[in-house]
């Protein structure tokens, strides 16, 4: 992959900035992260997680007991033991150990799949940054419709009143002109549209949202020098599938934690006694539970544990063909608006205007009629309209790229 500055957004400038209501394509993004429901849930579900080891340890909280035995009312020998207890009951240790061992990869599933939730939200905000941005360009082609709108009919016209025109010539051109004002009107649906889209992805509560809020118009991107088969050797590391392998790990070790509960838990009492003459004696018991209820408990939780491992299994082949063809998608996506905008710099751009500005000046000479004129102007805007459609297209694609090659290709 070469890193090598490419271009602006577009081309042309469209709008001034003003600083104090300059909305940066960063500044989105920080937004975004700062104010998304979803992403600070899953923070603070990790954060339970990284403390939920000091809730299974398997370390029952420890008992204090006074025993007396054997009590009588004879002065002589009121009891025959006096008795303080100090009882504790644990897991067995194999037990505990897969415990955390699940929750490790568990809190590391959750990690991964932040870091997944945050590629995310950046390829959305940028995406609707980048629609913003098409919008308004789309605009400026409207204007630049309007102006050949008004110069056709300007010529018809002129014709028209000397005699040299017709009718329906003039109509024509009147429908010319309100097809350039439609075309401004659906830009400017779009522009709403697309900023609204934006905020609420920031996350911008309704006194922060301003008509006067502007967009800067200068994103840069790097161009993607990279095959196909590299960009389908990143799979592995994509976060939601190393999401769903710790998954896969965390499962593992819930196995073996039901089936290590097949082994005794383990109780441990320790003695302080008095048999009438001082607390002079020590005496300790060594406990461990039977499992006789395993055709039942432990078993069942066995069949689930597996039976979760195999969901788990599944959900990982279903990530890996997903992110498969969401890679090829982007790639392909890209090389393709790649190559239309391509042409459209080096061969259709100055051809389309030359064509356009020879046909009006042909018109007025009298050597060519309407349709050929109307054809030639919409053939240029046409062939702007792709352009910006291809640029578009390959601005989000480039987005999605991000995602995957873990490389920041538009900042």
């Amino acid at each position: 992959m070469t890193k090598t500055l490419l271009l602006f957004f577009f081309c042309i400038p469209v709008f001034a900035i003003g600083q104090e209501k300059l909305i940066t394509l960063q500044a989105s993004v920080d937004s975004a992260f700062a104010n998304n429901a979803m992403l600070n849930q899953s923070k603070a579900i990790m954060e339970q997680k990284r403390d939920a080891w000091r809730t299974l340890t398997g370390i029952e909280a420890p008992e204090i007991s006074y025993f007396e035995e054997g009590m009588s009312s004879s002065a002589v020998k009121p009891f025959e033991e006096r008795r303080w207890t100090v009882s504790q009951t644990f897991d067995f240790p194999l037990t505990t150990i897969y415990r955390m061992k699940a929750l490790q990869h568990e809190t590391r599933a959750m990690a991964y799949q932040i870091q997944a939730r945050r590629n995310d939200i950046r390829a959305e905000v940028k995406s609707r940054y980048i629609d913003i941005l098409y919008a308004l360009h789309l605009k400026e082609l409207g204007k630049q419709q309007k102006v050949l709108a008004d110069e056709l009919y300007n010529a018809v016209y002129t014709k028209f009143e000397t005699g040299m025109g017709n009718g329906i010539d003039l109509i024509k051109a009147e429908l010319q002109l309100a097809e350039a004002e439609n075309f401004q009107s659906e830009a400017e649906r779009m522009l709403h549209i697309g900023r609204y889209s934006l905020f609420r992805v920031m996350g911008l509560k309704i006194p922060e949202i301003d008509y006067s809020i502007q967009f800067s118009d200068t994103l840069k991107n790097e161009d993607v020098e990279v095959s196909q088969i590299t960009a389908l050797s990143v799979l592995h590391e994509q976060p939601e599938y190393l999401a769903a392998m710790a998954e896969f790990e965390a499962a593992q070790n819930k196995i073996r934690e039901a089936k290590s509960n097949i082994l005794p838990d383990i109780r441990f009492n320790l003695y302080k006694q008095n048999y009438g003459n001082g607390y002079k004696y020590n005496g300790f018991e060594l406990g461990l539970s039977i499992p006789i209820w395993l055709p039942f408990e432990q078993r069942g939780e066995i069949k689930m544990a597996e039976a979760r491992q195999t969901e788990v299994e599944w959900q990982q082949k279903g990530i890996e063909q997903e992110m498969k063809e969401r890679i090829e998608q982007a790639w392909h996506g890209y090389v393709t608006s790649k190559q239309v905008i391509d042409r459209y710099n080096t061969t259709i751009s100055a051809k389309s205007a030359r064509l356009q500005q020879l046909s009006l000046e042909a018109y007025r000479l009298g050597e060519i009629d309407l349709m050929n004129l109307i054809l030639s102007q919409q053939t240029y805007l046409k062939n702007q309209n792709a352009y910006l459609e291809a640029l578009h297209d390959f601005y989000l694609q480039l987005v999605q790229l991000e995602k995957y090659l873990n490389v920041e290709l538009v900042y």
